[in-house]
């Protein structure tokens, strides 16, 4: 599992909201740039129809723009893309990629970080999406089917819904503060909820904890729920990562 994450100066400071027609437009223009580098993996992801193999989060306030996938071949083409051509025309923003780095998530280093106890934090509107109707709120069902899917991108290997679903049931939800909001895609708007869920894996066997942990992770990182390459469902799990540092305000220069 990868995280290409981009360091980007803009011209003025970014003010509005990034998640929207931007974060659409961002998803179009990385399809571009992977075409500019193999055609061929810009169609099979463009004429995918199931889940997208990559997510995108932007973090615009903070100069940074992150990219989650488990393709190595995606973040390939997106480097040599980024080293050559520095520049990114949202029409409504524009950016200079000053650095780019790529983080490695590998299954040892998650199952190191493992707690029965943490924190999810959903940073951008998230959403479930069944019967023509958007579903704004984590319900742990939805939740844990869509950590599945993520797991099965990443890893290759399917969780069947009969195991799943037993297990969900004593899965304990300690804290929930969460709002909704709505996301503005141009033509259509979609309602998705932003907060955090505090939750125990305590009452599972051990073995179901970090199994249901690994699945949350991939989740995490891949984002939960409906249209995560646009930017929903950008999630931070603590502590698999550090929630107090990425919700620091950097300080001012003296």
């Amino acid at each position: 599992m990868y995280r290409l994450c981009l360091k980007v100066d803009s011209p003025a400071p970014f003010r509005g909201n990034p998640v929207g027609v931007l974060s659409r437009r961002f998803h179009a223009f990385v399809l571009k740039a992977l075409q500019r580098e193999s055609p061929e993996l810009s169609k099979e992801l463009h004429d995918r129809r199931d889940r997208q193999v990559f997510s995108t989060h932007l973090m615009l306030k903070k100069g940074e723009i992150r990219i989650h996938t488990p393709d190595r071949e995606v973040v390939s083409c997106l480097q040599r893309h980024f080293l050559r051509e520095a520049e990114i025309d949202l029409l409504d923003w524009r950016g200079t990629v000053r650095e780019v780095h790529c983080q490695t998530f590998d299954p040892a280093w998650i199952d190191e970080r493992f707690s029965a106890a943490f924190t999810l934090h959903f940073l951008t509107p998230t959403t479930f999406y069944q019967r023509n109707n958007y579903y704004p709120l984590p319900e742990l069902k939805r939740l844990f089917s869509s950590a599945a899917k993520a797991g099965e991108i990443v890893t290759g290997r399917r969780v069947e819904w009969e195991t799943l679903e037993p297990l969900i049931y004593p899965v304990r939800i300690e804290d929930l503060h969460v709002r909704t909001e709505r996301v503005r895609f141009g033509e259509f708007n979609i309602i998705g909820f932003k907060g955090r869920m505090a939750m125990s894996l305590k009452a599972l066997p051990e073995e179901s904890q970090r199994m249901m942990w690994r699945l949350l992770a991939y989740g995490s990182l891949m984002g939960f729920g409906y249209k995560t390459a646009w930017g929903l469902g950008q999630t931070l799990l603590d502590p698999l990562e550090d929630a107090r540092a990425f919700f620091q305000t950097p300080k001012a220069p003296a």
